[in-house]
C-alpha cells in the first residue's frame, strides 16, 4: 500500500460513516425525531474529517513522514476491512457506527503516534473526536434499548 492509497481508503471510510449517519438521520426522522440533530452533527463531523484527509492527499502532506515505514502494518487495520453497512433498524445502524468509530479511533491514534508536530496534533484531535462520537452513540443506543 502507498500513502496515496492509505489516504484514499481513509477518505472512503469517512464517506461511508457520513452516509451511515445520513441514513441514521432518515431512520430517526420517522422512528425517533429527537435523534435527528445527533445524526446531523455526527455526519458533519465525518464530512469534516473527510475534507481534512482530502487536503492531506492533495497537498502530499504525509509523503515525507514516518508513515511510509508503517504502511504495511497500517494496511492490516480493521478500519480498512469495514464494508458497506446496510442496517435494517436504527439499533443496528448505531451498533455498526460504534464499531466503525472504534476502528477510526484506533487508526487515528496509531497515526498520531507515528507522525510529529502539527500532524500529530491533528491526528490526536481526530482520534479524540472519534471517542466522543462513540460515547454519543453509546448513549443513543442505551436510549433505544430501554
Amino acid at each position: 500500500m502507498k500513502i496515496r492509497d492509505l489516504l484514499k481508503n481513509i477518505i472512503h471510510q469517512e464517506n461511508e460513516l457520513y452516509n451511515l449517519y445520513k441514513l441514521g438521520e432518515t431512520f430517526a426522522t420517522y422512528e425517533n425525531p429527537s435523534l435527528v440533530d445527533h445524526f446531523q452533527w455526527l455526519a458533519s463531523e465525518e464530512l469534516r474529517h473527510k475534507h481534512t484527509v482530502e487536503r492531506f492527499l492533495e497537498e502530499n502532506v504525509l509523503e515525507k513522514t514516518a508513515v511510509i515505514d508503517y504502511l504495511d502494518i497500517l494496511s492490516l487495520e480493521p478500519y480498512f476491512q469495514d464494508t458497506r453497512a446496510e442496517p435494517k433498524t436504527l439499533e443496528n445502524l448505531v451498533l455498526e457506527a460504534l464499531i466503525r468509530e472504534k476502528h477510526s479511533y484506533e487508526l487515528y491514534k496509531k497515526l498520531s503516534e507515528i507522525v510529529e508536530g502539527g500532524l500529530r496534533d491533528i491526528f490526536q484531535m481526530m482520534s479524540q473526536e472519534e471517542l466522543r462520537h462513540g460515547y454519543r452513540l453509546k448513549i443513543i443506543y442505551e436510549g433505544l434499548t430501554k
